[in-house]
Order: C-alpha cells, then sequence, then structure tokens
C-alpha cells in the first residue's frame, strides 16, 4: 500500500492505494474488485469528493460526491423553468449554471433536447422551487426529487407519463432521470444492448441521509473509456449507494466545483467527443454548501454503544485542531482522516476500523479508555503514549513505513493477545518505575542496525510460549547492551539498567519466556541476591563446564556461557543478601563497592565444584528453567 498526505491552503487530501475486494453481499462486478488509486477530499462542509482511478475492468476515471444531507448550510438547485419561451428550459454549460445559480459544485442532470435558439425540453419530470415544468416521458420514468428541508426521494413514475408519482409527495426540486440502477441494494440497470459511454448518476444510503453524485469519464483513449449502465450500478453500490438513478451521459457527463471560481474537475468531451469540451444541456444539478471552516478542536462524546464516524457527526475529520474522545462508547474512525492535531482519548474505546483513521495525529490515551483495531487493520500513527489506558490489537506494528512511529507506556496495558513486531527506527518504551507486569502473543525485532528498540524501563515482560525463541532473545539482548552500557539502537535494551543491572531471563515451566532488569547473580529474578540464587547456580554445574548456559546456569553477559567473566561481574555488583537492590523512579544506583563473603565463598564452591572441566564440547543452547 502506498501513500502520501498533502495540503494546499485550507484544504487537504490523502492519496492511498488499496484494493477493494467483495464488500457487498451478493457479490461485486468483477471491476469492483480490482486495485484502484482513490483521492479524497472535503471541498465544502458536508461534502466529500473522491476521485477514483482504475484500469480493471478497463482504463477509467471516476468521480464520487458525497453530501450529508443533514449538514448546516446544504442546499440544491435544479435548472429553472424559461417561462412562457419555447421549450422548458434556457441550456447552459453546467460551468455556466455553477454561476448563474452562485452554487458551490454542479453536474448535468437529466436528458435534454434542443428545441430553438437557447431553449431546451427537459425529458422528465422536473421542478424548481416546486414549480412543475416538465412530466415523466417514455424511458424518463424515474426522478429525484430534494424537498425544502432536503428530504430526498427517489420517483418513479406508475404510468409513464404525466406528474403522477410514486411516492405521491409534494415536489420541491425535482431532476428528471432516466433508468434505475439500483434498488435497495440489488443492481436493476438494463443490461440489454449496453456499450461504453460516460455516465452520470445520482444516488442515495440506506437512510437516506447521504447523497451521491457519480460521474464516469469516457470516449477518451490514454484516460477514461467509460461503462455500461451495470457497471456504473456496481461502482454505486460499491461506495455505498443503495438507490440510485442514471442520468443524461456521454458528452454532457460535466462535475464543476466553485473554487472559488468555476472549475471543471472531470474531462468532458461534450463537442465532437473533444477531450476538455463542455456541452450545452437543458438540466443541471447543483448544491450550495459552506465553505470548510477554520481549524477547531473536535470533541466527540459517545455515550454508549458503538458510532462511526458519520454517526458521530465526524464524517471526515480534515482540518481538526484536536482530536478528544470522551463517554464510555465506542467511536469507530472507519474513514482516512488526514487532521495533524493531537489525539486524546479520556474514556471508553476508539476502534480503528481504517489503518489510516489517525495516521497524522499523535495519540494520548489516559486511564480508562482504550485504543483498538479491528483484526488485520495495522494502524499508521506518528506515535502513541499510554498514560494509564489500554491498547487492544491483534497485531501492533511499530516502526516501518506502515507502522505506528513510537509507543510510550507511562502506565497502562497493552493486551495480553497482541503480537508486537518492531521495525526499523520503531521504538516501545515500558514504565521506567514499579516493574509494571506485560504479556505479549509474541515479540520480534528487527536486528538490523537501522532495526527496532523495546525499551523495558524496569517493566517484567513475558513472551507466550513459541512467541519468540530463546537464542533470538538473548540475541536482541545483547543487541541492546550496545557496548555495555545499554546504548544499542537496536534489540532489547533497558534505560533503568544503572550500574551493574542487566536484563535477566527465564524459560517458565509452561515455555514462556519472561526477561526484566536484574543484577549478574539473580538468577530467579526476585530482585534480591541470596543463597537461593548461589544454589540455584551449583546445581546448575555449568561454570567452566563448556557447556551452553542461560540466565539462570550463570551467564550474565549473553555469550551462552558461564566463566570467570560472569563470576566477577556477580562479585563486583556487592549486592548478596543487601535486600531488594531495585532503584525507586529517579534514583540513580550507585556502583558498590566489590567484595561479599557470601558471594565469595558461593563462587569458590562453583570453582572448586567445576575444577577439571574444560569446554571441550561444543554450546547447543538448552532452554533454561526458572528455579
Amino acid at each position: 500500500m502506498s501513500h502520501q498526505v498533502a495540503s494546499a491552503g485550507s484544504r487537504y487530501w490523502l492519496v492511498a492505494s488499496f484494493t477493494i475486494a467483495a464488500l457487498v453481499a451478493g457479490g461485486l462486478h468483477p471491476a469492483a474488485a480490482q486495485p484502484m488509486t482513490t483521492t479524497v477530499t472535503q471541498p465544502f462542509l458536508g461534502v466529500t469528493h473522491t476521485h477514483i482511478e482504475t484500469t480493471n475492468p478497463r482504463l477509467l476515471d471516476m468521480h464520487l460526491v458525497t453530501v450529508d444531507l443533514s449538514v448546516p448550510g446544504i442546499g440544491f438547485a435544479v435548472t429553472p423553468s424559461n417561462g412562457a419561451a419555447a421549450g422548458e428550459t434556457v441550456g447552459r454549460t453546467t460551468r455556466q449554471f455553477l454561476g448563474d445559480q452562485k452554487v458551490q459544485l454542479a453536474i448535468n442532470g437529466g436528458f435534454s433536447a434542443w428545441v430553438s435558439g437557447s431553449n431546451y425540453d427537459a425529458q422528465g419530470l422536473a421542478a424548481a422551487k416546486g414549480e412543475i415544468y416538465s412530466s415523466f416521458e417514455q424511458y424518463r420514468t424515474f426522478a429525484l426529487d430534494i424537498s425544502a428541508d432536503n428530504v430526498a426521494t427517489i420517483l418513479r413514475s406508475p404510468s409513464g407519463t404525466g406528474t403522477a408519482r410514486y411516492p405521491d409527495i409534494p415536489l420541491y426540486n425535482t431532476l428528471p432521470g432516466e433508468a434505475r440502477l439500483l434498488r435497495d441494494g440489488a443492481i436493476v440497470a438494463p443490461t440489454a444492448n449496453e456499450t461504453l459511454h460516460p455516465r452520470t448518476a445520482v444516488g442515495l444510503s440506506s437512510d437516506q441521509r447521504t447523497l451521491y453524485l457519480f460521474t464516469v469519464d469516457g470516449r477518451n483513449t490514454g484516460h477514461s473509456l467509460g461503462v455500461t449502465r451495470p457497471e456504473l450500478a456496481d461502482f454505486m453500490r460499491m461506495f455505498g449507494a443503495t438507490d440510485a438513478i442514471n442520468l443524461d451521459g456521454g458528452g454532457s457527463t460535466t462535475l464543476v466545483f466553485a473554487d472559488p471560481v468555476a472549475r471543471v474537475v472531470n474531462v468532458p468531451v461534450g463537442i465532437g467527443d473533444v477531450p476538455g469540451t463542455e456541452r450545452v444541456v437543458g438540466s443541471n444539478f447543483g448544491v450550495f454548501a459552506l465553505p470548510m471552516p477554520s481549524p477547531a478542536a473536535v470533541t466527540v462524546n459517545v455515550a454508549g454503544g458503538t458510532q462511526t464516524q458519520w454517526q458521530a457527526g465526524q464524517p471526515l475529520i480534515v482540518n481538526a485542531l484536536s482530536l478528544t474522545k470522551s463517554g464510555g462508547g465506542t467511536l469507530v474512525l472507519d474513514q482516512a482522516n488526514t487532521f495533524t492535531g493531537p489525539t486524546t482519548l479520556t474514556a471508553g474505546t476508539v476502534r480503528l476500523a481504517h489503518a489510516r483513521g489517525l495516521a497524522a495525529s499523535p495519540v494520548t490515551i489516559q486511564a480508562g479508555a482504550t485504543l483498538a483495531a479491528v483484526p488485520g487493520v495495522h494502524p499508521l500513527i506518528p506515535s502513541i503514549t499510554i498514560t494509564g489506558g489500554t491498547i487492544a490489537a491483534t497485531d501492533l506494528i511499530i516502526g516501518g513505513t506502515a507502522g505506528i512511529g513510537g509507543l510510550t507506556v507511562s502506565s497502562g496495558a497493552i493486551s495480553e493477545s497482541t503480537a508486537v513486531t518492531l521495525l526499523g527506527g520503531g521504538r516501545l518504551s515500558l514504565p521506567a518505575a514499579n516493574q509494571q507486569l506485560f504479556s505479549f502473543r509474541s515479540l520480534a525485532i528487527d536486528a538490523s542496525p537501522t532495526g527496532g528498540l523495546l525499551d523495558i524501563g524496569t517493566s517484567v515482560v513475558t513472551v507466550q510460549a513459541g512467541g519468540i525463541g530463546a537464542s533470538d532473545l538473548v540475541a536482541d539482548l545483547a543487541a541492546g547492551r550496545g557496548d555495555g552500557s545499554w546504548n544499542g539502537t537496536t534489540g532489547i535494551a533497558s534505560s533503568a539498567a544503572q550500574g551493574n543491572l542487566r536484563i535477566g531471563w527465564l524459560t517458565s515451566s509452561d515455555d514462556a519466556l519472561t526477561f526484566t532488569l536484574a543484577a549478574p547473580g539473580d538468577v530467579t529474578l526476585d530482585n534480591i541476591v541470596d543463597v537461593l540464587d548461589a544454589a540455584t547456580l551449583l546445581s546448575a554445574g555449568r561454570y567452566d563446564s563448556g557447556r551452553a548456559a542461560g540466565w539462570s546456569e550463570g551467564d550474565f553477559n549473553y555469550d551462552d556461557a558461564f566463566d570467570i567473566i560472569d563470576a566477577t561481574d556477580m562479585l563486583t555488583t556487592g549486592l548478596f543478601n543487601t535486600g531488594n537492590y531495585l532503584p525507586a523512579a529517579g534514583t540513580v544506583v550507585p556502583v558498590p563497592e566489590p567484595g561479599s563473603a557470601g558471594w565469595l565463598a558461593a563462587v569458590a564452591a562453583i570453582a572448586a565444584r567445576s575444577s577439571g572441566r574444560r569446554r571441550a564440547r561444543s554450546r547447543q543452547y538448552q532452554p533454561c528453567v526458572q528455579a
């Protein structure tokens, strides 16, 4: 997947290459299951524009505009009647219509025919601001009406002609259409004698709160070849419409934005199929909308249950100064939001159903809040800080080009079912105090020179059985230790490993691996160096034996052996029988004076027991077992 985020003035957009699979029950036309590139913008308040490019089933260039009918400032205009003149309307290009009506965007409307001069005959049921000036005609038996309070309804003719309609509602702004494409999510487009053409269509969501305007360019080799009406219906359904009708197409297909002057967005073939030329038509349709507001702080309160962005009133978060999630419910971020302000979770859950839901926003998860991800979604987030909250994800990718930039846990939790992967430049920092417990399903770290780094602080980390091999863990520890001061840039390290402290590890009886901050000699990882540790080392019998050793068998330097270097490291800590050696948060561990009678006696016993043994046998790792 390739991504690009860009900005121009007050407008922001996202470019994302992705594969759309079978999203709709009943299956999609083959064209809908192929890769396509989309560019999403929010040019006006309540209006989202998606530019779609694909090469399957053929070269296509398409534009989708969605309009939230509930947003303040949204309104509509239809080509008005020409009064008593011949025909019914005055012909205008869609660009001219936009300027005449002072709308923010416009598309061509239904079919029309030239009568004389500048007068055109609108073919199909049409009304402007309550004035009905055209009726249903043969083959023009569907229409879209939008009331004064923005209630949208698709109408059909019960008889084929006249103004009788179903449902029988008062008309306000009525756009004439041709054939029906979708009904209740099912494709009902005509299939006989279908050929490729530019197309224009309008549709509605299942709850009739979102209006869809769709154009497909055609007859333009090297740009876009056009679609059939069933294919047009398929694309409309893929992008969320459940009901739709076909409008005039061919050389009439035109989409225009006010930016602020009129700009033709698509590439019409209006005159002689010449690309970039516009056709005069007798039916156009426009949308009034307010400009995007200046950036502001956005708070979404989901008190209970689950709401998508759209349901929460945030169909696409573009220019928010910040986003705050409050309330005990769940907010589902299912769009490629492009705002760059910080996100704070204060309560409840934010569930990422789109990898780029927070792609440019640093996130803080406070106590009582959870950031979750739908299985299979790998969030792309600049950084995450947990201050008492929880991350719940099946897979957590940190670093690389498609993961979280960095994750810092001051306090809080990562769910035990999480598989953690640290890629190039990724850093996971766990708490530096209080020995918090973490359990991961698996742990994988890119150990290349520019790979990932896990800083465990003072935390106790357990990787469940099979989630990491002991040899990989030791290699990661050796990389994190760097020059001996735990300054490695990859692997596993601890910023709390001051003085003689290191990271010890054990294999439990269920084959899980646990590692934490520890002193050389603390082979039981209980924060105390005492006779129990000495006894464990004696029973292991690894000193100068030539046999492989783990931490519990005396290897404190991650070289797979227990030798004089490790024994010296034990002696110089001076921690034998001194109690809990872990520092309180913020303190510096002094380097103690060498020597301890107890340790000296223990080391002497180990050496005596190992006397005469040589490292003649090749070392093959054997997992150490927690005493």
